[in-house]
């Protein structure tokens, strides 16, 4: 079976291919690329399983992502794919960003704050408090924001947006 081959039927499995395809990831940090194709392969199921891969990688070996920062960016902006936008959510503030970067991700952030779906605009939401650190110039763009998307919004869009809020407090 081919790498790629490979790195999809891992995706595609369950949590002992994952371990499995974590140990290979960190032993072969170049098959890396195979994981973020992964990700945009048109196989929801394949898609799914690396973007739960994706955060345990952000989380284990980050510096192995950094690299891919760019192409996670593009796919950021084109995925309609639920599981691979909450993935890219949780995973890419754990990232080491440049300033340049966490600005045009919060970009990315902000239009998924329009999405309908309610996880979506959480994990933004989320998200976008998380970047704040990296560049803190954002702060009070973010702050304002999360604001007035908690104030128009549910009971529990308000409560996520208060606790977010309290986060910020020293930006």
């Amino acid at each position: 079976m081919e790498t790629q081959q490979r790195i999809r039927h891992w995706a595609a499995g369950d949590a002992s291919d994952h371990e499995r395809l974590l140990a290979h990831l960190e032993n072969r940090p170049g098959d890396t690329h195979e994981l973020i194709a992964a990700l945009s392969c048109d196989n929801r199921k394949v898609e799914a399983g690396a973007a739960t891969l994706l955060i345990s990688l952000a989380e284990q070996l980050p510096t192995q992502l950094e690299p891919f920062i760019h192409r996670l960016f593009r796919i950021a902006g084109g995925s309609d794919h639920q599981a691979v936008r909450l993935a890219i959510a949780e995973a890419l503030p754990k990232l080491s960003l440049g300033a340049g970067q966490a600005g045009r991700l919060a970009f990315v952030f902000e239009s998924w704050l329009d999405d309908r779906d309610p996880e979506i605009k959480r994990a933004a939401m989320t998200a976008l408090v998380a970047l704040v650190p990296q560049r803190p110039s954002l702060g009070p763009r973010i702050r304002q924001e999360i604001e007035r998307r908690a104030q128009a919004g549910s009971p529990t869009a308000i409560k996520h947006g208060l606790k977010l809020l309290e986060g910020l407090r020293e930006f």
